[in-house]
């Protein structure tokens, strides 16, 4: 069996690193017919995905990509959720609203070809922006348009309730969220949540803010709930004022550590997470691959030169007394395609540092 994996790994390394060559240029269309491995041996590609499919089953550390899926057609070698390294677990795309034809059929690829399910997610972040510009849309209306939505003589106004009005927009969005997972066939939903700090709540706050996240997640655990797909929480569990009710159902809670440069501030995020009904067997640590073609970018960037990447899955193998360390997320994962060592060095070498191979 031994050999059997080393021929296999072999030749994937092979695989992998006479397309790593060409991986930095576009292949323009000539005129001859190119065969691929799976063409050239079947049996041994055959063989190669199987234990791609294999390793996805068993119990391991996980790694999640999220990646920055485009509206139009793919530009470039990085805009391809099949170019992600073979072990990456799972997929997430970050703007499920910019999916098309061309990203549908990859999603189906890596699943059939891999075992790699896909997700999409939800940014509470971005709605609370978007709310914003809502009601100041609703502010500017001219009184011409006022008047027209004022009640007829003899009849009564009703007047709008600002709490009910924002619980509504919010639940209205995570529906419309849900029911894109449902239409594209996903795997599940990941929600990226930003909540209010609790103490400082007072009772009647308190309340309005309890009332406001069952109407926001509602439609996401009722999915979860008629579905069985996977649900990801991303954000401070303790700001949920009944965390045990959300959490539940979640497969992972991901925690955001994007700005975090050392393995004691991972600690740090992971601890400030922790509390009563935050399940503590499913911890994952939330990182950012680095932006190369950004001058400016220092997100991504660990301390002691290595790469956030890197770090957290150096916190991922250390130990840890009161939680479990399920594994590492990697937002903008096509970020650490562009590598003049070899593509996606950093995830790979992540995933090999959390799933080190049996095979010397």
């Amino acid at each position: 069996m031994n050999n059997i994996l080393k021929t296999i790994a072999l030749s994937a390394a092979v695989i992998l690193g006479a397309a790593a060559c060409s991986e930095w240029t576009e292949q323009q269309p000539v005129d001859f017919n190119y065969l691929t491995i799976e063409d050239k041996n079947p049996e041994l590609y055959a063989a190669y995905m199987q234990s791609i499919r294999d390793y996805h089953a068993t119990e391991h550390q996980v790694l999640i990509a999220r990646f920055d899926n485009k509206a139009g057609a793919p530009a470039g070698r990085a805009d391809h959720i099949t170019c992600l390294p073979d072990s990456v677990d799972i997929v997430v795309l970050n703007n499920y609203e910019l999916i098309n034809e061309n990203t549908l059929k990859e999603v189906e690829e890596i699943r059939v070809k891999k075992a790699v399910p896909t997700l999409i997610s939800l940014d509470y972040a971005a709605l609370e922006k978007e709310y914003k510009a809502y009601l100041e849309t609703l502010a500017a209306e001219t009184p011409e348009e006022v008047e027209e939505t004022e009640p007829a003589e003899g009849e009564e106004g009703t007047e709008v309730d600002p709490e009910a009005m924002r619980n509504q927009w919010f639940a209205d969005k995570a529906a419309a969220f849900v029911a894109k997972a449902k239409q594209y066939d996903m795997a599940g939903v990941m929600v990226s949540y930003t909540g209010k700090g609790l103490l400082s709540l007072k009772e009647d706050e308190l309340a309005a803010n309890q009332a406001f996240q069952e109407a926001f997640f509602a439609p996401v655990l009722s999915y979860v709930a008629e579905t069985g797909n996977m649900f990801f929480y991303e954000g401070n569990p303790t700001t949920l004022v009944a965390p045990q009710d959300v959490l539940a159902q979640a497969t992972y809670v991901i925690v955001p550590a994007e700005d975090v440069t050392t393995i004691v501030g991972f600690n740090f995020a992971v601890s400030m997470a922790m509390g009563t009904g935050v399940p503590s067997d499913r911890f994952v640590i939330g990182v950012t691959a680095f932006d190369v073609t950004d001058e400016t970018a220092t997100d991504g960037l660990f301390s002691g030169g290595i790469s956030a990447i890197e770090g957290a899955a150096r916190w991922a193998v250390a130990p840890a007394s009161n939680y479990s360390k399920a594994g590492v997320c990697v937002n903008h994962a096509q970020f650490d395609y562009y590598n003049m060592q070899n593509v996606y060095r950093e995830i790979n070498a992540a995933i090999a540092t959390m799933n080190p191979s049996p095979i010397k």
